[in-house]
């Protein structure tokens, strides 16, 4: 999918006279998201998406990836969800509503694939109040919402294949 939105790219500079360099015609994505080196901080508002080697980050490592796909998630709308990899803390006001493996989210080139790896994300900036919702985590409400109860939810298991106890709250917007 990269190398074709490249190839656009560059067909599309060809047309208007700009060189592949000038049209940003990278090992970079375009759009909302990027390819950064792996010890590269994540920017507020950014979540990884992938990890891999890229050799603009150096020699590929053997155990650890020396890259990531990062995605701005600013422009999320309220109650909007985005899905990414699991790194603390998500930006403000996003609160994991689902946990999922992907092998892109494996930072390790051994992965021992038992944990759960990726969020599914949701926005909770800007939702109406009386707004309920189930997010992973037996943790305390976000400002102005409040804990309607402890719950169990097959979407918020961290071990994969792993038994469902109390693993989330439902919260309510005041």
């Amino acid at each position: 999918m990269r190398r074709l939105l490249i190839a656009i790219v560059v067909a599309a500079a060809a047309v208007v006279g700009l060189s592949p360099a000038q049209a940003g015609a990278s090992a970079q994505m375009l759009g909302p998201s990027q390819n950064v080196c792996a010890n590269a901080p994540i920017p507020t508002g950014w979540i990884p998406t992938a990890y891999f080697d890229w050799y603009q980050c150096g020699q590929p490592g053997t155990i650890y990836y020396n890259a990531k796909t990062i995605k701005d998630v600013t422009d999320t709308s309220a109650g909007g969800t985005v899905t990414g990899c699991i790194t603390p803390p998500p930006p403000a006001g996003f609160y994991a509503t689902a946990l999922s493996y992907s092998y892109d989210c494996e930072i390790s080139k051994t992965p021992n694939g038992v944990l759960n790896n990726q969020q599914t994300l949701t926005n909770l900036n800007g939702l109406p109040s009386g707004r309920t919702l189930v997010i992973c985590g037996v943790q305390s409400a976000p400002p102005g919402w409040t804990v309607v109860s402890v719950v169990r939810s097959y979407l918020c298991v961290y071990a994969r294949g792993g038994g469902v106890g109390d693993n989330a709250v439902s919260i309510r917007k005041l």
